[in-house]
């Protein structure tokens, strides 16, 4: 496994009420915010391209990549040669009038060589349970819109990065969804568009400890709030990254460690004084073990570099 993992945060000023409160019967984004929200992820890509230490996975909020942009944004990944995690804008489906909430995993076929790729394979997951206000938005069209929840949980091994939980938003306040990840994961990814910063600053914290892993939430610029916060045992360490204060646009490279809390997973941290804190009660590093079948107790492990 690497030493560390250089992630890419990246802070989009996505608007939800300019971008879908509109006149139009759907809940899609609007021409205008379409156009403004590509112009923010293209400049934060460069920024992150010019970073001297580059990012190998890149984060992205909850809604922020417009889905008109999708072979852009490949071609983007691709020509960087990084792994790239975003929060797409919904998913309709016109003639059962539902909505699904979706995040795209994309993986360029290059990744290893560390050369620009043509094309990058294409993993989909999804949110399970909208959050009240959004819920209610769907509800307010005339004829009303019905959310369409992903029931299942997945994990994605990224090799010597580590393996990778995911969340989107309210789906992070799911306790269950939390212990299936415990011992299963080096990092849990939350990708976000939340007004409640402080109770997912709360949440990251406590997860960190319990699940005993990285915890990174990339939220909306609109509201701010991302963070990034490991299990070290010393207070001053454990957030890594904080951004506070609404509408802020920013990308920035955070590094997590990999191989040293893979080691305190397994009850490694054999170092005078441990690195990381204890481990909660209970908990087993599971980590190298096989996992069983995809089911309402063990989420779907998928691999990352195999994928066609």
């Amino acid at each position: 496994m690497v030493e560390a993992l250089t992630l890419g945060v990246i802070q989009t000023t996505l608007d939800f009420k300019a971008a879908w409160h509109t006149n139009s019967c759907e809940p899609r984004i609007s021409a205008v915010e379409d156009s403004r929200a590509w112009h923010e992820i293209r400049r934060a890509m460069r920024a992150l391209a010019d970073h001297d230490d580059q990012p190998r996975i890149v984060l992205l909020p909850e809604l922020s990549l417009p889905r008109t942009r999708l072979d852009d944004f490949e071609r983007l990944v691709c020509s960087m040669n990084v792994l790239a995690i975003a929060g797409v804008d919904y998913r309709l489906n016109h003639r059962e009038r539902s909505v699904k909430n979706e995040g795209l995993v994309l993986v360029p076929r290059n990744f290893w060589k560390r050369t620009p790729s043509r094309y990058a394979a294409r993993v989909w997951f999804g949110k399970r349970d909208p959050a009240p206000a959004e819920a209610s938005e769907f509800g307010a069209y005339e004829p009303p819109w019905v959310f369409h929840g992903d029931p299942n949980v997945y994990v994605f091994d990224a090799g010597p990065y580590g393996r990778i939980g995911v969340s989107i938003c309210y789906d992070f306040m799911d306790i269950e969804r939390a212990l299936l990840y415990r011992g299963r994961v080096h990092h849990l990814f939350v990708i976000a568009y939340n007004r409640d910063v402080k109770l997912f600053e709360s949440l990251a914290v406590s997860l960190s400890r319990t699940v005993f892993c990285n915890v990174v939430v990339c939220n909306t610029g609109y509201f701010g709030g991302s963070l990034a916060v490991s299990p070290y045992r010393q207070a001053f360490k454990r957030v890594g990254y904080s951004v506070d204060g609404g509408n802020i646009f920013t990308a920035q490279c955070v590094q997590l460690p990999v191989r040293d809390l893979d080691a305190a997973i397994h009850g490694r941290d054999t170092k005078d004084p441990a690195t990381y804190k204890h481990l909660p009660p209970g908990f087993l590093g599971r980590i190298d073990h096989p996992v069983a079948p995809p089911d309402i107790s063990s989420p779907e492990t998928i691999s990352l570099f195999s994928q066609g």
